[in-house]
């Protein structure tokens, strides 16, 4: 049996690219709770985007697999996915606010259901508490959104963005630097282990 092992310099090579795409999150992230409204927008607009071009292609894929049943539902969800794509491109304003209030009814829900859990299921024994929390938080932030909507749809999604960019970006180099650090440590040796 064999067993090649990555070399402190193979995985010093493998982690560059990993700590540079963090450190851009971190700073991406940082950039987006700064200015949430900037990019809250910048976020709408990439939902629209994806929106237009995900029914671009249903749609085309409805006429290439005509023989195949379905060929109307995927050309009409394809269609609504491409008018909805255009309305949130042209109408950014207008979508910002539906997503917004979308938000608030999610949370206020997510947050009643996960403390309704926590009591009932007991999830975690000993730590649903923790569950309950979790939900009374998420609760209390979906009523927070939906007393200061409309206004909260200038900050709410970017500032999530944000949070969200900036943790995957320290929680990516944390992971990267601990992996180098092992790297660093390993013992120099050969990379290829033969066992008879």
């Amino acid at each position: 049996m064999t067993t090649n092992l990555l070399s402190s310099e193979e995985i010093k090579k493998a982690t560059n690219w990993v700590i540079f795409l963090s450190i851009a999150l971190i700073v991406l992230g940082i950039v987006a709770i700064i200015s949430p409204a900037i990019a809250s927008a910048f976020f709408t607009a990439m939902m629209g985007w994806i929106a237009l071009i995900s029914g671009i292609l249903m749609v085309i894929q409805s006429f290439r697999s005509h023989p195949v049943r379905g060929f109307w539902l995927n050309l009409i969800v394809g269609l609504l996915y491409a008018i909805s794509g255009v309305y949130i491109l042209l109408n950014l304003g207008a979508a910002l606010l539906a997503l917004t209030l979308a938000f608030g009814i999610l949370f206020i829900v997510e947050g009643i259901y996960t403390i309704i859990m926590g009591f009932t299921q007991k999830v975690g024994r000993s730590m649903s508490w923790l569950v309950v929390l979790n939900g009374v938080v998420t609760l209390i932030l979906g009523i927070m959104v939906l007393n200061r909507w409309p206004v909260s749809a200038l900050w709410l999604i970017g500032l999530y963005v944000g949070i969200s960019l900036l943790l995957t970006g320290i929680s990516l180099l944390a992971a990267a630097l601990a992996a180098r650090k092992i790297g660093n440590d390993m013992p120099m040796t050969d990379t290829s282990v033969t066992d008879v």
